[in-house]
């Protein structure tokens, strides 16, 4: 298919009835159009945001901040007792905080409050329907954790967590925040100070214990002194009591070590008995013999050293002085590295693989996730402690064997000081740590501290109004371009000449709406008379010959005779897809046009199921077409002038039974040859093409084919329908009209031509008085 007005319409494209191609000029065309959509679209949501902002209930947010001291929770008793430091994660105190424990303990203050301290009203959280029950203590709590607490770490990089509460009463978040700040700390203290009053109670029945041995021992000496008289032991003796006392307080330390562990051990499975007694039957159960090995591994080669500093002090300082010390130091070292990973490993994969604990409270999993890891990490402490015991008892054994061999009284009296030495200074550091933990007990506040309390908000947090606003404003402007586009889309209607071109179709002209023009000139009035004959007010180019209007009429006569420029156009076939599209009246303007061109033109109403030319023109139906082909060849045409300089105009005549035969007959071809000698341009006004098969029979007979359409009417489908009909017997189709187009209406904005000179066809002083 060619498009531009000089291009025969021969092969249209069928993709081009799908191209949905689009461009920025029909987006802004789109928008425009669819202004009032738009603005009202955008009306009504800004009115509805406006009506929720504006009856939704103000929100207050306020907000107390905790220092929460992760490297410092239980350091006195993790020092106290020689544990390692397990450090708290913040997510686990925020799920603690986050816990029904914590949400009740503030229920129970908000019930026994009820009532705001500032307005003195109820307070929110406890308001219900009035055929309702009063709220229980659970419910209140539930509505806490859902409904009014938000609990969140400062940032990520300080041990902050800000615990906002929010409400409709400015003064009841306030309090709902403080409480939470309040009760948590009082929680962590409580927890704290038990577990330090559980290390003060072993250490003081330690204690007894040690006395009791120190007192023993000193009994001992004296009795021995009076019965033996022993004052000094020998030089030999003394060197190996040197050596017995000093392993013998290794192994006491040791020993306490070892039970210090036990009992922290007990205490931790008692606690996690508690829980479950389950999982700690299973973390009994596990063992791990590279752990043990590697321990010992440690312990022998501690022993060694300690041998080696026994004998020279000064390389406890300076190893750098004895090589055997050095690689023995660079063993240790890579052991203990190896015992750290491994005991990681250990600790990794028993805590994976425990899945006893089931549901439970939140914050509560956290807590027991922190016992498996202690109680795993004291089993591999007692395993080493017990593999370095029995060393130290092995070596000390060696000791006392030798010192046993000398005879000599004096040793007896040696080992019973070296006893009471052992045991005073045993006794000693657990009375001073027993001291500690009385002191620590008394001065543990926990390791969480209120930094900021939470004050009276200003502003609410919600609604907020502007932004409310924006995006009912953005909102109603999306949904108004989006029903402006969609309306676009759905239509199945031909709207403007762009539309025709880009589906590929030859546009020959383009006629404006009349109705406008006709309401300005003529007052609205269907028909006027003028000099003694009546003429439809649709008749344009006649009456108001330089009218936009007329002006398209004339563009189309130029496109038509330019059309084929290899061939001549006479005859000329104007149909239309369906009925009402004004296919006669543009019939009736282009026979007008090309008579006042100097061109002899037959008007030819073929549409003999509803003729209507002859209105147009003022003249009568009969005689016609019908009349004209079964009278003699030689009548004349003289009778069918119209009044204006070479026009011509045969009605359709009297009605027939078979207008389709009447059309496809020889007789209605010899016409045409013989009208084709008698006339410069014949128009032949014929039926709509998907309606009857008239024009079908007439369009092979023709030279040009002109197809109209009427804008904001004619849907696509019947247009593609019409030219295929067309095409498909034949016939040249030179192009479509686009009839009764309104600039303003198709591109939301004024175009045309826009002037006009009031000059009316046949204006005299009487046909003026007339109009």
């Amino acid at each position: 298919m060619r498009n531009g007005t000089n291009g025969a319409l021969a092969h249209p494209r069928p993709e081009a009835f799908e191209d949905d191609e689009i461009s920025l000029q029909e987006v802004f065309e789109i928008l425009l159009k669819g202004k009032w959509i738009i603005l009202a679209c955008f009306l009504l949501f800004l009115t509805l945001s406006a009506l929720y902002t504006f009856l939704t209930p103000r929100e207050y947010e306020a907000s107390s901040t905790l220092f929460v001291n992760t490297q410092g929770s239980n350091s006195q008793l993790n020092e106290l007792l020689g544990l390692s430091l397990v450090n708290r994660n913040i997510l686990n105190e925020i799920e603690i905080i986050k816990s029904r424990m914590i949400a009740t303990r503030v229920a129970e203050h908000l019930m026994r409050q009820r009532v705001n301290p500032e307005t003195g009203t109820l307070l929110s959280i406890l308001e219900v329907d009035e055929e309702e029950e009063p709220l229980t203590l659970l419910e209140v709590s539930q509505r806490l954790r859902e409904d009014y607490l938000s609990v969140k770490p400062a940032t990520d990089e300080v041990d902050l967590v800000v615990i906002t509460a929010r409400s409709t009463q400015p003064e009841e978040a306030v309090l709902i925040a403080n409480l939470y700040a309040d009760e948590y700390v009082a929680y962590n203290q409580t927890s704290s100070r038990a577990r330090m009053r559980a290390s003060a109670d072993f250490l003081a029945a330690q204690a007894a214990r040690f006395d009791s041995l120190l007192g023993r021992a000193e009994q001992n000496i004296l009795q021995y002194i009076e019965e033996t008289g022993v004052v000094d032991p020998s030089i030999e003796g003394e060197q190996l009591l040197e050596q017995i006392m000093l392993w013998s307080a290794e192994r006491d330390r040791t020993r306490f070590t070892l039970q210090t562990a036990q009992a922290e051990l007990e205490a931790l499975e008692n606690e996690l008995s508690r829980i479950n007694p389950e999982l700690t039957r299973r973390l009994a159960s596990n063992d791990d013999a590279a752990i043990a090995a590697l321990q010992q591994r440690i312990t022998d080669l501690e022993i060694r050293l300690e041998e080696k500093y026994s004998k020279n002090p000064q390389l406890r300082r300076d190893p750098a002085g004895d090589p055997e010390v050095q690689l023995w130091l660079t063993q240790l070292a890579d052991w203990r590295q190896k015992l750290s990973e491994r005991v990681a490993r250990f600790t990794s994969d028993a805590l994976a693989g425990t899945s006893l604990l089931g549901g439970g409270a939140e914050g509560v999993f956290k807590q027991v996730t922190e016992l498996q890891q202690q109680i795993l990490e004291k089993r591999v402490t007692l395993t080493g402690a017990r593999a370095r015991l029995s060393v130290l008892e092995q070596v000390l054994a060696g000791y006392e064997r030798r010192f046993n061999e000398i005879p000599n009284k004096a040793l007896v009296l040696s080992r019973l000081q070296r006893e009471m030495q052992s045991s005073m200074q045993l006794a000693t550091h657990i009375f001073e740590k027993l001291q500690e933990a009385k002191i620590a007990e008394q001065s543990e506040l926990g390791y969480v501290e209120v930094i900021d309390h939470a004050v009276p908000p200003e502003e609410p947090v919600s609604p907020r109004v502007p932004l409310n606003l924006m995006l009912g404003a953005l909102l109603g402007l999306f949904v108004g371009v989006g029903v402006a586009f969609l309306r676009t889309a759905l239509d199945n209607k031909v709207r403007k000449p762009e539309d025709l071109r880009k589906r590929g179709l030859s546009v020959v002209g383009v006629v404006p709406d009349l109705s406008r023009l006709i309401k300005t000139d003529f007052n609205g009035r269907e028909r006027i008379t003028v000099e003694g004959r009546t003429y439809s007010t649709s008749l344009i180019t006649l009456l108001n010959p330089l009218s936009p209007a007329s002006e398209g009429y004339r563009r189309l006569r130029t496109n038509i005779q330019f059309s084929q420029p290899d061939a001549t156009v006479q005859v000329v076939m104007v149909t239309s897809s369906g009925p009402g599209d004004g296919k006669t009246v543009t019939s009736v303007n282009l026979a007008v046009t090309m008579a006042q061109a100097g061109r002899r033109t037959l008007y030819l109403d073929a549409d003999m199921r509803r003729p209507t030319g002859h209105k147009v023109l003022g003249l009568a139906r009969e005689p016609g077409l019908v009349d004209l082909l079964f009278e003699p060849a030689a009548a004349g045409l003289e009778r069918f002038a119209t009044g204006v300089d070479d026009l011509y105009a045969i009605p359709t005549g009297r009605p027939v039974p078979n207008p389709a035969e009447v059309l496809g007959s020889k007789k209605m071809r010899d016409l045409l040859a013989r009208l084709r000698q008698e006339f410069d341009m014949i128009i032949i006004d014929t039926p709509p093409v998907l309606a009857v098969t008239d024009a079908l029979l007439l369009s092979n007979q023709c030279d040009a084919t002109v197809v109209v359409v009427s804008a904001n009417e004619t849907p696509w489908h019947a247009l593609e329908h019409s030219l295929e009909a067309l095409q498909g017997v034949g016939a040249r189709v030179t192009g479509v009209v686009l009839n009764r187009f309104d600039a303003r209406a198709a591109y939301g904005y004024g175009y045309g031509y826009g002037y006009g000179y009031g000059y009316h066809y046949g204006e005299t002083e009487q046909a003026a008085a007339r109009l």
